[in-house]
């Protein structure tokens, strides 16, 4: 028997893939592009344009019609953790290179083409794409999961998929978990003697935007932004150890370490991490004491305010 059709009420969500290359030029289609896919768990990429009224004085009691004065794209993307899927990501969001497996914060511009394809007659394309920040939570009774913060030239609508062939399949290894799959987490090179309950990583392009000119409702060009690194981290509390270098404003690499079933790694490290504003809250009865305290990295000299390494599985 022949498959029934017309049975959509729209196209499904699990049909939906996102696929990206790395531009050339900013917002030009590079040359025979082959997109790569990404793995990803929810997406709010889109286009919006900014209309404004000119507030005439008339004498109908009717607002005037409305101009367009600006056109925007972008989103973010999410996602679970897994060994090798977003290395060409980090790399545009850190504007570095991936060196001897080892990736620092780096003043290089990366732009994508990212496409989202909904089925083989059905795209849209989000050309000049920056990747202004990235987020990653590890969390007790939690899969590793983040997002990264998408800014675009514009959105366009196609009929037909960039990529002259299909996509570049995505690595396939497993989704890093909290019980296995992290480890290490060490201040000063020396592991934590009280457990950790979560961390969570923001790095961010800081002031990174979208140029406009006249002429054109689409960007014109984009600004890479200053790299800031933060985020958070709770433990349980046992004694003051961490309260006291929050007290004395006492510098030194945080680190911990994330592993999937085949044994891959990374190992993410602040290298010039400040604790600040520990909270010591005991949140309701027959519940452990929490210590949560932010994470505040600043330049080092020679790894900068965040390193990420690849360790294969060997």
């Amino acid at each position: 028997m022949v498959a029934t059709t017309a049975y959509q009420a729209g196209v499904e969500s699990s049909l939906a893939q996102i696929g990206y290359i790395q531009e050339t030029a900013w917002g030009v289609l590079p040359a025979s592009p082959q997109l790569k896919r990404i793995r990803y768990t929810g997406e709010s990429l889109s286009g919006s344009k900014t209309r404004q009224r000119p507030n005439e004085i008339r004498g109908d009691r009717q607002a005037s019609a409305a101009v367009t004065t600006e056109e925007t794209a972008g989103g973010s993307i999410n996602f679970a953790l897994s060994y090798g899927t977003f290395d060409d990501i980090l790399s545009g969001v850190m504007g570095g290179e991936w060196t001897t497996n080892v990736l620092k914060p780096g003043t290089i511009f990366k732009s994508f083409l990212i496409e989202k394809l909904f089925s083989s007659a059905l795209a849209l394309r989000y050309p000049g794409s920056f990747f202004t920040s990235a987020s990653l939570t590890m969390a007790r009774g939690q899969f590793l999961s983040g997002s990264f913060n998408v800014l675009a030239k514009e959105e366009m609508n196609f009929t037909a998929s960039a990529s002259t062939a299909a996509y570049t399949a995505a690595p396939t290894g497993r989704v890093m978990d909290p019980v296995t799959g992290v480890k290490d987490v060490m201040l000063d090179g020396s592991a934590l003697a009280t457990g950790c309950n979560s961390i969570t990583l923001n790095i961010t392009n800081d002031g990174a935007g979208a140029d406009y000119a006249l002429g054109s409702a689409s960007a014109q060009g984009m600004r890479m932004g200053l790299l800031t690194v933060g985020g958070s981290a709770e433990f349980y509390f046992r004694d003051f150890t961490l309260y006291q270098r929050f007290k004395s404003e006492t510098s030194g690499a945080f680190s911990w370490r994330t592993v999937d079933a085949a044994g891959n790694a990374y190992r993410f490290t602040i290298p010039d991490c400040i604790l600040t504003n520990p909270r010591i809250t005991a949140g309701g009865v027959n519940q452990p004491v929490m210590c949560m305290v932010d994470l505040e990295g600043n330049p080092h000299p020679t790894n900068g305010s965040v390193m990420i390494e690849r360790i294969p599985a060997t």
